[in-house]
């Protein structure tokens, strides 16, 4: 504070009787860097379960998130887990009421609603109405 008040004392001093514009900058205190309380996965290397992680623990060697293909950073695996186009991405007459196939990127399955993975257009063709989610 005391330096303040003598950087403050030099600017009067220099600008005299004049308006002297001055801009003071407060910087906060330092924040703490808190670490989650989870086990870092040992899959760090892959995507299995990491699909568009929004948190890292610790730094994996590669990434399974939106950007990756931007930065060249995913893992091997990111195609097979995280970026599933089998099926399409939307449902067809032959698809609605299927049996879910956990390697479609979406589903037409009786149970999507209630798992909220359902094609975009599940409600309209499957359903035969147009309900909010």
């Amino acid at each position: 504070m005391q330096s303040l008040k003598l950087v403050l004392y030099a600017l009067s001093l220099l600008c005299g009787s004049r308006t002297c514009p001055a801009f003071i900058i407060k910087q906060d205190a330092p924040r703490q860097r808190s670490q989650a309380n989870t086990a870092y996965n040992s899959t760090s290397g892959s995507c299995r379960n990491r699909c568009f992680e929004l948190q890292e623990v610790q730094a994996p060697s590669c990434r399974c998130d939106n950007l990756c293909k931007t930065y060249n950073s995913c893992c091997s695996d990111f195609d097979e887990h995280c970026l599933k186009t089998e099926g399409g991405f939307e449902c067809s007459k032959e698809r609605c009421g299927e049996t879910r196939n956990e390697q479609h990127a979406c589903h037409c399955s009786d149970d999507c609603l209630a798992k909220g993975d359902c094609c975009t257009n599940y409600r309209t063709l499957c359903k035969g109405r147009n309900i909010a989610p």
